[in-house]
Formats: structure tokens, sequence, C-alpha cells
């Protein structure tokens, strides 16, 4: 037993000198992870109310152009977790993102060339 407990604590220092040398800091990691979380929450917590207020005042353009944005942000962290992950969901979710994005890049190119953005769906355009 006394041997056995001489090699973990042998390889409990090796761990410990690694992490040591290492240029990471595990606070300032985790710190960061937080913060890219709070940026998704702060994104969606802003952008969707702006998309809903756009499409309901009758610009589409606006509508398509936030909505591209959004899209372009989660096609990353789609991206990232399958690389990572290699998990079929976040296949489905890239691609279906993927699509949206490109849907909202369409409309928009189209929105803007056609010079009659949107119908006013709600005839809540006139109050602006």
């Amino acid at each position: 037993m006394d041997i056995l407990e001489k090699d973990c604590n042998i390889r409990k220092e090796e761990i410990l000198a690694k992490n040591r040398s290492s240029k990471k800091d595990e606070g300032v990691e985790h710190a960061t992870l937080k913060g890219h979380r709070i940026t998704e929450y702060t994104i969606f917590v802003i952008i969707v109310p702006m998309i809903i207020f756009a499409w309901l005042y009758g610009e589409l353009a606006v509508c398509m152009a936030l909505g591209a944005v959004a899209n372009a942000y989660a096609l990353g962290v789609y991206f990232a977790l399958y690389r990572f992950t290699k998990r079929k969901l976040h296949l489905v979710m890239l691609i279906l993102t993927l699509a949206a994005l490109v849907v909202c890049i369409i409309v928009f190119v189209f929105a803007i060339f056609s010079g009659n953005l949107a119908p006013n769906h709600f005839g809540l355009g006139i109050l602006l």
C-alpha cells in the first residue's frame, strides 16, 4: 500500500507541475465561459424583441438583417458544438441554422432591391 501511495503522490505532483507550467488559468477560462453565456442571453433578449417589432411595423429588411445576425451567431455556436461533440442534434441544428441564415440574407437582399420593403402587417407602420 505504501508503494501505491508513493506512485499516486508522484503522479499527483506531475499533474500539478504540468498545470503550474501551463499558461492557462482555470479561473480566467471559467470567467470567459460565463461571459460568453451572458452574452448569448443578452443577444437573445435584445435581438428577439427587435425582430418582432420590425416585423410588426412592416420593416422586413430590418427584421431579416437582425435575423441574419442572430443566425450567424447561432451558426458559430452550433459549429463549435458539433465539431467538439459530433452529436447528430448539433449537426441538425447547424444545418437548420445555416438554412435560416441563407433565407434571411436572400429575403433581406430581395427586400432592399425591390424597393417595397414589406407590407404593413398589422397597420402599425402608420404609427412611426
